[in-house]
């Protein structure tokens, strides 16, 4: 080695240093902790310098919804698509009120209102969406407006008799119950046309419930369970006699009772009330019967009102289903014919639809080997929830039954030995006292069944029924609480370099409307200095302090790396019914600190920064999201983004959060 003279060497050295240090910055790609004041950032080939100025960096669309009510009641606001429902907001509303929604931008460009006076039967409304950037609804909701089972008004149905066992006696007192029309969307999801049931595992094919009773609010047992059942969805070629019924029995199947309820598919009309109707486009004036099988050129029922007596052959429910297919989203309110049924207290129950042939000896002999007396058996052929009654076809199921977060529904074919099993041809909705969604208590032989197995593995939930001191008549807990909308809040910590993946901090946050707080969970961590969490002036806590990690450790953002479960930072931040996500995220900031333990910035949630300013720092989107890896910009990761950036209020780019490239994310960490 040469000698040199020390002032080279000290140059040598002061190089050697700077390009380490260069190389340090450089390789903390989420930091910045080595680029000057002045440093140019790099924003490579990121999307957002031509953002669009009403963009919020939020997934979802603020509302202003202007309610009136009649009486005081309860408005839910919630999205609608798909078997899980959220709350969006929840709101007492007595008279005229101001409710202030974040909904969620998705392929369902909609969402939900829910009415519920604790008297009369909830009333439900579909909300949709513009692509306007102001939006201002008028809701308004009467007691009178949802018409009620008159069962509700003038006493309990009228009993039916053991002549009924032979099909001749009806459940004639009937009226109507309100749904809402994501009713029809999600039975045509579950009951997918010409589509088998049992390969989606999303309902019971083979079933029979129990009846628990039920409590007033007075506290007094009532030794038998209401039951509602209402015409809601069905698409048949038949046109012969259908009867729908249910029967019931105690221990065995010695003391089976068969019980018709009324004609579902030859008559257009029962007792001059068509056996669905609707509305479309808000308008809350005119209900329209689902009896059509075309329509004018203006897009309304042609003659359809509310007093129409068509005797046009066809007219008849099964054509809800063209209903549906011809109006979509602008139906927004739908109501079925509603029958009470009163099933005594431990009795078990299921359903039937029967023709007017004679029981065939195939049948009988079914119904004699579970036990049937020869003085109990049914007069007809028939097609029951049971699948062990059933003649023929793929494992002898003809019925299914699918339980949502708002409604539970029934349906069944009316071929007697085969079709298409897709269980539709006629479906109803089962409601309890308060006319809420049945969540009915399974009897041990359908959980048993090895045709649910399937959707009992995906739905375990179906084996949950609430207990007998919570079906009161008032406003106790029925098990229909939907769950409540969360956020994931995701944080670039750096200032003037940064590498977009959004994952520095990750957090999900849940206002609950009812208590007015929030609680914050800390989801993942990419960065790598010390960073603080803050809502408003409350620390939260210092990410890697949280995780139990080091300063410089990375959790769940490396597939591979550090994995470590979700954090509840707290579940009783302030969050006030008059603030929305919107502006109420803006409370959730960062401090970020150098080696040397100084404040270097503080990340405020709507910061922008970049050309024009146009640049987030954080992302909301609504519910669980899965991040980008570590050093994988967002944009490569949501291949949609930059277009929904430049174009908000643009639905086609709206569900962008949820199409990730393959291997550019890492899963959710939730519990």
């Amino acid at each position: 080695m040469k000698n040199l003279s020390i002032s080279t060497f000290l140059l040598r050295m002061r190089g050697f240093m700077l390009a380490v240090a260069a190389g340090l910055a450089f390789a903390a790609c989420s930091e910045d902790l080595g680029l000057s004041e002045n440093s140019a950032p790099d924003y490579g080939d990121v999307p957002f310098e031509n953002a669009d100025p009403h963009q919020t960096w939020m997934t979802s669309i603020p509302v202003q919804v202007n309610v009136n009510v009649g009486r005081a009641a309860t408005i839910t606001a919630q999205t609608i698509k798909g078997e899980k429902s959220y709350v969006l907001h929840c709101k007492r509303v007595d008279g005229n009120d101001v409710l202030f929604v974040d909904v969620p931008q998705s392929e369902a460009r909609c969402f939900g209102l829910v009415y519920d006076d604790g008297e009369t039967p909830r009333q439900y409304r579909r909300i949709q969406l513009t692509t306007e950037p102001d939006q201002v609804i008028e809701a308004t909701f009467m007691p009178e407006a949802a018409a009620t089972a008159p069962a509700r008004i003038s006493g309990p149905a009228k009993a039916a008799t053991s002549a009924s066992l032979y099909g001749n006696s009806y459940i004639a007192d009937c009226g109507y119950l309100n749904f809402g029309s994501w009713a029809w969307d999600d039975i045509a999801a579950s009951l997918t046309e010409a589509t088998n049931p049992a390969t989606k595992f999303i309902s019971l094919i083979d079933y029979e419930m129990m009846a628990r009773g039920q409590l007033l609010q007075s506290g007094e047992l009532e030794a038998h369970e209401t039951v509602y059942l209402s015409y809601l969805y069905g698409y048949t070629g038949q046109y012969s006699s259908r009867i729908l019924g249910y029967y019931t029995y105690t221990t065995d199947y010695s003391d089976i009772e068969f019980h018709d309820i009324a004609e579902a598919l030859s008559l257009d009309y029962l007792n001059g009330k068509a056996k669905v109707q609707y509305q479309l486009d808000g308008n809350t004036s005119v209900w329209y019967d689902a009896n059509f099988d075309y329509k004018d050129a203006d897009g309304l029922p042609s003659g359809q009102t509310t007093t129409s007596q068509s005797a046009r052959k066809g007219d008849d429910a099964y054509n809800v289903l063209k209903v549906h297919e011809a109006y979509g989203d602008r139906i927004t309110a739908v109501r079925g014919l509603t029958f009470k049924l009163d099933i005594p207290q431990g009795a078990k129950y299921g359903f039937y639809l029967r023709t007017a042939s004679a029981l065939p000896a195939g049948q009988k002999a079914l119904f004699k080997a579970a036990g049937v007396p020869d003085e109990r058996l049914p007069k007809y052929e028939a097609n029951y929830s049971h699948a062990a009654f059933n003649l023929n076809g793929e494992a002898s199921f003809r019925s299914a039954m699918a339980i949502y977060d708002n409604f539970t529904f029934m349906g069944l074919d009316d071929g007697m030995n085969g079709g298409d099993f897709d269980c539709n041809d006629v479906t109803f909705a089962l409601s309890n006292a308060r006319g809420e969604k049945l969540i009915p208590k399974f009897t041990e032989q359908t959980l048993e069944s090895e045709l649910n197995k399937g959707t009992l593995e995906k739905h375990p939930e179906y084996e949950e029924a609430p207990d007998i001191a919570d079906m009161t008549g008032g406003h106790g807990n029925s098990g229909n609480e939907t769950d409540l909308q969360s956020w994931t809040l995701a944080f670039e910590n750096a200032g003037r370099y940064i590498d977009f993946d959004f994952n520095d901090v990750v957090l999900e946050v849940t206002p609950n409307p009812t208590t007015q707080k929030a609680s914050v969970t800390l989801l993942a961590g990419g960065a790598e200095s010390r960073t603080e969490i803050y809502y408003g002036e409350r620390y939260l806590g210092e990410v890697h302090e949280l995780f139990s990690v080091g300063e410089h450790d990375m959790v769940n953002t490396v597939v591979g790396g550090i994995s470590l479960d979700p954090v509840l930072l707290a579940d009783d931040l302030e969050w006030p019914a008059s603030y929305t996500m919107n502006t109420h995220r803006n409370l959730f900031t960062l401090k970020v600190y150098d080696d040397k333990g100084n404040l270097k910035r503080i990340v405020n949630s709507d910061d922008r920064i970049g050309p024009n300013a146009t640049y987030p720092q954080v992302l909301c989107i609504a519910g669980a999201w899965e991040w980008p890896t570590e050093h994988t910009k967002v944009h490569d990761a949501y291949t949609l983004l930059g277009a929904w950036a430049i174009n908000f209020y643009d639905p086609q780019y709206w569900n962008w959060y949820s199409m990730p490239s393959h291997g550019k994310v890492m899963p959710s960490r939730r519990k």
